[in-house]
Protein backbone atom coordinates (compact mmCIF):
# COMPACT_ATOMS: atom_id res chain seq x y z
CA UNK A 1 0.00 0.00 0.00
CA UNK A 2 2.82 2.64 0.56
CA UNK A 3 4.65 1.80 -2.38
CA UNK A 4 1.11 2.41 -4.21
CA UNK A 5 0.56 5.61 -2.44
CA UNK A 6 4.39 6.87 -3.35
CA UNK A 7 3.92 5.72 -6.87
CA UNK A 8 0.66 7.42 -7.37
CA UNK A 9 -0.49 9.80 -4.45
CA UNK A 10 2.74 11.27 -2.74
CA UNK A 11 2.50 14.57 -4.19
CA UNK A 12 -1.28 15.01 -2.93
CA UNK A 13 -3.06 15.91 0.11
CA UNK A 14 -3.67 12.22 -0.15
CA UNK A 15 -1.63 10.01 2.80
CA UNK A 16 -1.06 6.62 2.61
CA UNK A 17 -3.55 6.36 5.41
CA UNK A 18 -6.52 8.35 3.39
CA UNK A 19 -5.45 5.56 0.23
CA UNK A 20 -5.96 3.04 2.88
CA UNK A 21 -8.76 3.97 3.85
CA UNK A 22 -10.25 4.70 0.56
CA UNK A 23 -9.43 1.14 -0.68
CA UNK A 24 -11.23 -0.58 2.15
CA UNK A 25 -14.56 2.09 1.48
CA UNK A 26 -14.31 0.97 -1.88
CA UNK A 27 -14.21 -2.34 -1.44
CA UNK A 28 -16.73 -2.64 1.18
CA UNK A 29 -18.85 -1.67 -1.40
CA UNK A 30 -20.62 -3.11 -4.46
CA UNK A 31 -18.20 -1.19 -6.54
CA UNK A 32 -15.76 -2.98 -8.95
CA UNK A 33 -14.63 -0.73 -11.86
CA UNK A 34 -13.30 2.17 -12.41
CA UNK A 35 -16.12 4.26 -13.96
CA UNK A 36 -18.40 2.85 -11.03
CA UNK A 37 -15.88 4.62 -8.39
CA UNK A 38 -16.15 8.25 -10.09
CA UNK A 39 -20.05 7.86 -9.76
CA UNK A 40 -20.07 6.70 -6.02
CA UNK A 41 -21.55 8.94 -3.56
CA UNK A 42 -18.56 9.63 -1.15
CA UNK A 43 -20.76 11.69 1.22
CA UNK A 44 -19.56 11.32 4.84
CA UNK A 45 -16.14 10.05 4.17
CA UNK A 46 -14.20 13.05 5.83
CA UNK A 47 -12.19 14.55 2.96
CA UNK A 48 -12.64 15.66 0.08
CA UNK A 49 -12.13 14.34 -3.61
CA UNK A 50 -12.09 15.73 -6.92
CA UNK A 51 -12.60 13.87 -10.39
CA UNK A 52 -8.22 14.21 -10.89
CA UNK A 53 -7.91 12.90 -7.52
CA UNK A 54 -10.15 10.03 -7.82
CA UNK A 55 -8.44 8.84 -10.93
CA UNK A 56 -5.21 8.98 -8.74
CA UNK A 57 -6.50 7.02 -6.35
CA UNK A 58 -8.02 4.10 -8.77
CA UNK A 59 -4.38 4.46 -10.30
CA UNK A 60 -2.85 3.45 -6.82
CA UNK A 61 -5.95 1.27 -6.33
CA UNK A 62 -4.87 -0.53 -9.11
CA UNK A 63 -1.20 -0.93 -8.51
CA UNK A 64 -1.67 -2.36 -4.86
CA UNK A 65 -4.00 -5.05 -6.54
CA UNK A 66 -1.27 -5.85 -9.18
CA UNK A 67 1.18 -6.49 -6.10
CA UNK A 68 -1.66 -8.60 -4.17
CA UNK A 69 -1.81 -10.90 -7.28
CA UNK A 70 1.80 -10.62 -7.61
CA UNK A 71 2.15 -12.35 -4.43
CA UNK A 72 -0.63 -14.59 -4.44
CA UNK A 73 -2.38 -12.64 -1.73
CA UNK A 74 -5.53 -11.00 -1.11
CA UNK A 75 -6.46 -8.65 1.93
CA UNK A 76 -9.64 -8.94 4.44
CA UNK A 77 -11.97 -7.02 2.43
CA UNK A 78 -11.60 -8.83 -0.60
CA UNK A 79 -13.04 -12.37 1.00
CA UNK A 80 -16.27 -11.14 0.85
CA UNK A 81 -16.31 -9.79 -2.41
CA UNK A 82 -14.88 -13.01 -3.72
CA UNK A 83 -18.15 -14.88 -2.05
CA UNK A 84 -20.22 -12.50 -3.58
CA UNK A 85 -18.92 -12.96 -6.74
CA UNK A 86 -18.74 -16.70 -6.51
CA UNK A 87 -22.98 -15.89 -5.17
CA UNK A 88 -23.39 -14.59 -8.54
CA UNK A 89 -22.03 -16.81 -10.84
CA UNK A 90 -23.47 -19.77 -9.27
CA UNK A 91 -20.15 -21.63 -8.58
CA UNK A 92 -21.48 -22.09 -4.89
CA UNK A 93 -25.02 -21.58 -4.00
CA UNK A 94 -25.66 -20.04 -0.31
CA UNK A 95 -27.97 -21.65 2.34
CA UNK A 96 -30.89 -20.23 3.10
CA UNK A 97 -32.81 -18.83 6.32
CA UNK A 98 -35.83 -17.84 8.15
CA UNK A 99 -34.09 -16.19 10.30
CA UNK A 100 -30.94 -14.17 10.56
CA UNK A 101 -29.91 -11.89 13.81
CA UNK A 102 -27.14 -9.70 13.42
CA UNK A 103 -25.24 -8.30 16.13
CA UNK A 104 -22.86 -5.72 16.38
CA UNK A 105 -24.49 -4.73 13.41
CA UNK A 106 -22.60 -1.34 12.96
CA UNK A 107 -19.66 -2.92 12.67
CA UNK A 108 -21.21 -4.30 8.91
CA UNK A 109 -20.04 -3.06 5.67
CA UNK A 110 -22.75 -2.88 2.80
CA UNK A 111 -20.68 -6.00 0.90
CA UNK A 112 -21.45 -7.92 4.37
CA UNK A 113 -25.33 -7.39 3.90
CA UNK A 114 -25.48 -7.91 0.49
CA UNK A 115 -24.58 -11.19 1.11
CA UNK A 116 -27.16 -11.73 4.09
CA UNK A 117 -29.75 -10.39 2.34
CA UNK A 118 -28.92 -13.44 -0.28
CA UNK A 119 -29.46 -15.64 2.99
CA UNK A 120 -32.89 -14.72 3.40
CA UNK A 121 -35.49 -17.40 2.29
CA UNK A 122 -37.37 -15.08 0.03
CA UNK A 123 -40.85 -13.73 0.95
CA UNK A 124 -40.93 -15.41 4.65
CA UNK A 125 -37.59 -14.39 6.66
CA UNK A 126 -37.07 -12.15 8.63
CA UNK A 127 -33.95 -9.99 9.74
CA UNK A 128 -33.08 -9.09 12.63
CA UNK A 129 -29.80 -6.33 13.61
CA UNK A 130 -28.73 -5.42 16.93
CA UNK A 131 -26.64 -2.11 17.25
CA UNK A 132 -25.19 0.58 18.83
CA UNK A 133 -23.60 3.58 16.49
CA UNK A 134 -21.29 5.21 19.51
CA UNK A 135 -19.39 1.94 18.61
CA UNK A 136 -19.36 2.09 15.04
CA UNK A 137 -15.62 2.94 14.24
CA UNK A 138 -14.90 0.41 12.26
CA UNK A 139 -17.54 0.91 9.47
CA UNK A 140 -18.30 4.53 10.47
CA UNK A 141 -20.86 7.28 9.15
CA UNK A 142 -22.86 4.61 6.96
CA UNK A 143 -26.50 4.80 6.68
CA UNK A 144 -28.60 1.64 7.06
CA UNK A 145 -30.51 2.79 3.69
CA UNK A 146 -26.95 3.27 2.00
CA UNK A 147 -26.69 -0.67 2.87
CA UNK A 148 -29.52 -1.68 0.76
CA UNK A 149 -32.06 -1.84 3.98
CA UNK A 150 -34.74 0.16 4.98
CA UNK A 151 -35.39 0.20 9.12
CA UNK A 152 -37.36 3.64 8.86
CA UNK A 153 -40.09 2.80 11.70
CA UNK A 154 -38.71 -0.38 12.57
CA UNK A 155 -36.19 0.49 14.73
CA UNK A 156 -36.51 0.39 18.79
CA UNK A 157 -34.37 2.30 20.92
CA UNK A 158 -32.95 1.28 24.07
CA UNK A 159 -32.32 3.49 26.54
CA UNK A 160 -31.39 1.29 29.84
CA UNK A 161 -28.46 0.37 30.36
CA UNK A 162 -28.05 -3.07 32.18
CA UNK A 163 -24.21 -3.30 32.79
CA UNK A 164 -22.93 -0.34 34.13
CA UNK A 165 -23.83 2.08 36.92
CA UNK A 166 -25.17 5.78 36.59
CA UNK A 167 -21.88 7.00 37.64
CA UNK A 168 -19.63 5.36 34.68
CA UNK A 169 -22.39 5.55 31.95
CA UNK A 170 -22.61 9.49 32.88
CA UNK A 171 -18.94 9.94 32.49
CA UNK A 172 -18.81 7.94 29.33
CA UNK A 173 -21.52 10.24 27.86
CA UNK A 174 -20.29 13.89 29.18
CA UNK A 175 -16.82 12.38 27.79
CA UNK A 176 -18.37 11.44 24.52
CA UNK A 177 -20.86 14.94 23.82
CA UNK A 178 -17.97 17.27 25.05
CA UNK A 179 -15.47 15.37 22.34
CA UNK A 180 -17.92 14.87 19.99
CA UNK A 181 -20.78 17.89 20.26
CA UNK A 182 -22.49 17.72 16.77
CA UNK A 183 -22.53 14.10 16.91
CA UNK A 184 -25.89 14.05 19.28
CA UNK A 185 -28.08 11.71 16.82
CA UNK A 186 -25.52 9.07 17.09
CA UNK A 187 -25.56 8.42 20.86
CA UNK A 188 -28.89 7.47 22.54
CA UNK A 189 -29.61 9.32 26.00
CA UNK A 190 -29.03 6.91 28.60
CA UNK A 191 -31.84 6.71 31.09
CA UNK A 192 -30.49 7.07 34.71
CA UNK A 193 -32.88 6.76 36.61
CA UNK A 194 -32.99 2.88 37.35
CA UNK A 195 -29.12 2.92 37.21
CA UNK A 196 -27.84 1.67 40.61
CA UNK A 197 -25.08 3.77 42.08
CA UNK A 198 -21.65 3.30 42.31
CA UNK A 199 -17.97 4.59 42.61
CA UNK A 200 -17.23 7.41 40.30
CA UNK A 201 -14.92 6.57 37.71
CA UNK A 202 -10.85 6.76 39.08
CA UNK A 203 -8.44 8.55 37.01
CA UNK A 204 -4.96 8.27 37.92
CA UNK A 205 -2.40 10.46 36.62
CA UNK A 206 1.55 8.95 36.22
CA UNK A 207 4.79 10.16 34.82
CA UNK A 208 5.45 7.62 32.73
CA UNK A 209 4.46 4.39 30.79
CA UNK A 210 6.48 2.11 32.84
CA UNK A 211 5.04 3.90 35.97
CA UNK A 212 1.80 3.22 34.22
CA UNK A 213 2.00 -0.61 34.21
CA UNK A 214 3.79 -1.00 37.25
CA UNK A 215 0.88 1.12 38.92
CA UNK A 216 -2.15 -1.29 36.80
CA UNK A 217 -0.08 -4.20 38.00
CA UNK A 218 -0.29 -3.77 41.28
CA UNK A 219 -4.03 -2.24 41.81
CA UNK A 220 -4.79 -5.95 40.31
CA UNK A 221 -2.35 -7.06 42.73
CA UNK A 222 -4.16 -5.88 45.65
CA UNK A 223 -7.22 -6.25 44.29
CA UNK A 224 -6.41 -10.40 44.16
CA UNK A 225 -5.04 -10.32 47.76
CA UNK A 226 -8.31 -8.99 49.04
CA UNK A 227 -10.31 -11.93 47.30
CA UNK A 228 -11.26 -10.80 43.78
CA UNK A 229 -11.96 -13.53 41.21
CA UNK A 230 -9.74 -12.92 38.71
CA UNK A 231 -12.56 -13.56 36.02
CA UNK A 232 -13.79 -10.20 37.64
CA UNK A 233 -11.34 -8.17 36.18
CA UNK A 234 -10.72 -6.97 32.97
CA UNK A 235 -7.71 -5.05 31.85
CA UNK A 236 -8.31 -2.88 28.54
CA UNK A 237 -4.98 -1.04 26.40
CA UNK A 238 -4.64 0.99 23.92
CA UNK A 239 -2.23 -1.04 21.89
CA UNK A 240 -1.08 -4.69 21.66
CA UNK A 241 2.49 -3.80 22.80
CA UNK A 242 1.16 -2.49 26.02
CA UNK A 243 -0.96 -5.47 26.37
CA UNK A 244 1.91 -7.70 26.23
CA UNK A 245 3.78 -6.00 28.53
CA UNK A 246 0.85 -6.05 31.22
CA UNK A 247 0.08 -9.50 30.85
CA UNK A 248 3.68 -10.46 30.69
CA UNK A 249 4.15 -8.74 34.40
CA UNK A 250 1.42 -10.14 35.79
CA UNK A 251 2.08 -13.85 35.14
CA UNK A 252 4.83 -14.17 37.84
CA UNK A 253 2.53 -12.91 40.32
CA UNK A 254 -0.65 -14.71 39.68
CA UNK A 255 0.82 -17.72 38.00
CA UNK A 256 1.10 -19.15 34.25
CA UNK A 257 -2.36 -19.00 32.33
CA UNK A 258 -3.66 -16.81 35.02
CA UNK A 259 -3.26 -13.25 32.52
CA UNK A 260 -5.13 -14.21 29.14
CA UNK A 261 -5.89 -12.72 26.23
CA UNK A 262 -9.67 -13.16 25.42
CA UNK A 263 -9.52 -13.69 21.89
CA UNK A 264 -7.15 -16.90 22.68
CA UNK A 265 -10.19 -18.30 24.98
CA UNK A 266 -12.38 -17.85 28.06
CA UNK A 267 -11.01 -19.24 31.65
CA UNK A 268 -13.01 -18.64 34.60
CA UNK A 269 -9.45 -18.57 36.93
CA UNK A 270 -8.19 -15.88 34.87
CA UNK A 271 -7.88 -12.21 34.38
CA UNK A 272 -8.39 -10.91 30.44
CA UNK A 273 -6.14 -8.58 29.00
CA UNK A 274 -6.82 -7.48 25.48
CA UNK A 275 -6.25 -4.36 23.38
CA UNK A 276 -8.78 -1.42 22.60
CA UNK A 277 -9.97 -3.01 19.15
CA UNK A 278 -10.38 -5.92 20.80
CA UNK A 279 -12.95 -4.74 23.65
CA UNK A 280 -15.99 -5.11 21.98
CA UNK A 281 -18.41 -7.58 23.78
CA UNK A 282 -16.78 -7.73 26.91
CA UNK A 283 -18.12 -7.09 30.37
CA UNK A 284 -16.51 -6.89 34.04
CA UNK A 285 -17.59 -5.84 37.17
CA UNK A 286 -13.87 -3.68 37.15
CA UNK A 287 -12.16 -2.44 34.51
CA UNK A 288 -8.81 -1.08 33.93
CA UNK A 289 -8.01 1.31 30.88
CA UNK A 290 -4.68 1.95 30.20
CA UNK A 291 -2.42 3.86 27.48
CA UNK A 292 -4.73 6.12 26.12
CA UNK A 293 -1.96 8.73 26.44
CA UNK A 294 -1.40 7.35 23.06
CA UNK A 295 -4.69 8.27 21.35
CA UNK A 296 -4.22 11.97 22.46
CA UNK A 297 -1.01 11.94 20.83
CA UNK A 298 -2.03 10.65 17.56
CA UNK A 299 -4.90 13.18 17.45
CA UNK A 300 -1.70 16.16 17.81
CA UNK A 301 0.53 14.83 15.07
CA UNK A 302 1.14 17.54 12.54
CA UNK A 303 1.40 15.18 10.04
CA UNK A 304 -2.71 14.95 9.87
CA UNK A 305 -4.85 16.83 8.36
CA UNK A 306 -7.60 18.53 9.55
CA UNK A 307 -9.82 16.37 8.09
CA UNK A 308 -7.86 13.23 9.37
CA UNK A 309 -7.77 14.72 13.02
CA UNK A 310 -11.54 15.10 12.99
CA UNK A 311 -12.25 11.81 11.90
CA UNK A 312 -9.45 10.47 14.36
CA UNK A 313 -10.73 12.07 17.32
CA UNK A 314 -14.53 10.29 16.08
CA UNK A 315 -12.91 7.41 15.77
CA UNK A 316 -11.18 7.42 19.02
CA UNK A 317 -14.08 8.79 21.15
CA UNK A 318 -16.24 5.46 19.66
CA UNK A 319 -13.48 3.47 21.11
CA UNK A 320 -13.39 5.62 24.40
CA UNK A 321 -16.94 4.78 24.81
CA UNK A 322 -17.34 1.53 24.31
CA UNK A 323 -14.16 0.98 26.25
CA UNK A 324 -15.76 2.75 29.34
CA UNK A 325 -18.94 1.21 29.42
CA UNK A 326 -17.55 -2.45 29.58
CA UNK A 327 -16.99 -1.64 33.45
CA UNK A 328 -19.97 -3.45 35.70
CA UNK A 329 -19.29 -1.84 38.98
CA UNK A 330 -15.57 0.17 39.10
CA UNK A 331 -13.53 1.76 36.45
CA UNK A 332 -10.08 3.01 36.73
CA UNK A 333 -8.38 5.03 33.81
CA UNK A 334 -4.18 5.61 34.10
CA UNK A 335 -2.88 8.56 32.19
CA UNK A 336 1.03 8.88 31.55
CA UNK A 337 1.75 12.80 31.62
CA UNK A 338 -0.43 15.71 31.61
CA UNK A 339 -4.53 14.89 31.80
CA UNK A 340 -6.04 16.67 29.00
CA UNK A 341 -9.15 18.88 31.02
CA UNK A 342 -11.91 16.53 29.38
CA UNK A 343 -11.33 13.47 31.08
CA UNK A 344 -11.12 15.59 34.91
CA UNK A 345 -14.60 17.35 34.98
CA UNK A 346 -16.16 13.62 35.42
CA UNK A 347 -14.02 11.72 37.51
CA UNK A 348 -12.06 11.59 40.61
CA UNK A 349 -8.21 12.26 40.20
CA UNK A 350 -5.80 10.56 42.58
Amino acid sequence: MEQAWHAHLRDTPVSAHMLAEEVDWYKDRLLFTRDEYLAANRAGRGFALNEAQRHKVYDAFESYERALAKRNAVDWADVPRQLWRWSQTREIRLPEYDIILVDEAQFFAPMWFELIKQLLKPGVAHLFLAADPTQGFLKRRQSWLASGLEVRGRVTRLQKSYRTTREILSFATLLYRTRLPDDDDDIVAPNLLDLPNGLVPELIPLTSEQDEVTRVVNEIHALVQAGIPLQHILVIHANYLGRNHIQERLEPLLGAGKAIDPKEGMRADAIRVCTLNAATGLESPIVFLVGIRELHEQEQSLRLSEEERLELVRDNTRKLYMAITRAGQRLVITYAGEIPEVFLSSSVTQ
